[in-house]
């Protein structure tokens, strides 16, 4: 039975995210990174007024992202990979990013009511470039993280070359190429995403078989006998006419027996839940308008009818991802 309270508590959990937005963007976990500190000390680092980000920090101690001993803060060991800047599993630039979006949401009514996003189209991805910079290097954070639970699921032959279509920082064919030197891969994005993940990406062995294409991928042309389409992440940002042009394009360019692997948030059939997907369409919509994140079955509907047969779905224990496999039909 639900009491008032839980209400009054969900009404509340921006607190939560609002606390933790500041500690990224004020740089406390970053201050905090090698060495435990007090608050006073913390404070003429960061340029802070004490009181305030003693508040802050024992917030954040609540929140189980800090602790404090002996009247010093540190970053937990089990927090310590997730929230040090040099570690390889940083999500740290995701969180930026995220603070980024944090405000969008103050506007979701005026978004509700009218239709419109509240932001012009897609900043993140070119019309603004310190936030595509960012966008590019959370999707990079992300991804890093989120390859440990995906890529198990991704088993190919050895010699298997394959397009990441809306790959941005390339991060999961990157990992995958490290796997296998007989591996190719293609990442089609725009150009000033490429750009950025290139440069992200630079001095790693790997990239010399890895081909960053720059292009829209509704117009850019596919180079074709692929074994694989990988589509990461970005379905949830196409309207259904969309996605069937879309999948047509992929179906052309694998290799007869070719597979096209569709992973990215997916819905429930009555698309209350998950409830982080549910929200997540939300988010999207605030940028772009024609956003949803569709159910497993409306996928396999679209697949099948742009020649696509026999789809395999699977969801990725430990992320909130849904792998669909398919394979078009000639």
């Amino acid at each position: 039975m639900h009491h008032p309270v839980d209400l009054v508590d969900l009404a509340s959990r921006y607190w939560q995210s609002a606390a933790l937005n500041a500690a990224v963007s004020l740089g406390v976990f970053d201050a905090l990174a090698k060495t435990a500190a007090s608050a006073e000390v913390l404070a003429e680092k960061l340029a802070c007024a004490p009181l305030h980000l003693q508040a802050l920090l024992d917030s954040l101690c609540g929140l189980e992202t800090l602790e404090k001993i002996d009247g010093r803060y540190r970053i937990p060991n089990d927090m310590q990979p997730l929230l040090d800047p040099d570690s390889p599993d940083s999500l740290l630039a995701a969180l930026k990013f995220n603070g980024d979006l944090f405000g969008l949401w103050l506007r979701l009514p005026e978004c509700v009511r009218t239709g419109k996003p509240a932001l012009p189209d897609n900043p993140h991805l070119g019309n603004d470039p310190e936030r595509m910079k960012r966008f590019v290097e959370g999707m990079h954070s992300r991804a890093g993280l989120m390859a440990r639970g995906v890529l198990p699921y991704l088993v190919f032959p050895e010699n298997t070359r394959w397009l990441d279509v809306g790959g941005g920082p390339g991060t999961f064919s990157l990992k995958l190429l490290e796997r296998d030197e007989s591996f190719r891969a293609t990442v089609l994005d725009l150009p000033p995403v490429v750009a950025a993940a290139a440069e992200i990406h630079a001095g790693k062995a790997a990239l010399e078989r890895l081909t960053f294409q720059g292009g829209d991928y509704h117009t850019a042309e596919f180079p074709a006998n692929q074994d694989v389409v990988l589509y990461c992440g970005a379905l949830h940002q196409e309207p259904e006419e969309g996605i069937r042009a879309l999948f047509r394009k992929m179906a052309a360019a694998l290799k007869p027996g070719g597979h096209l692997y569709v992973i990215d948030l997916m819905l429930d059939a009555d698309r209350t839940t998950p409830l982080y997907s549910a929200l997540f369409q939300l988010n999207m919509m605030l940028m772009r308008p024609a956003s949803r994140v569709y159910t497993v079955e409306r996928l396999k509907s679209l697949l099948h009818e742009t020649g696509f047969s026999s789809p395999y779905t699977q969801h990725i224990e430990g992320t909130p991802y849904t792998m669909v496999r398919s394979t078009p039909e000639r």
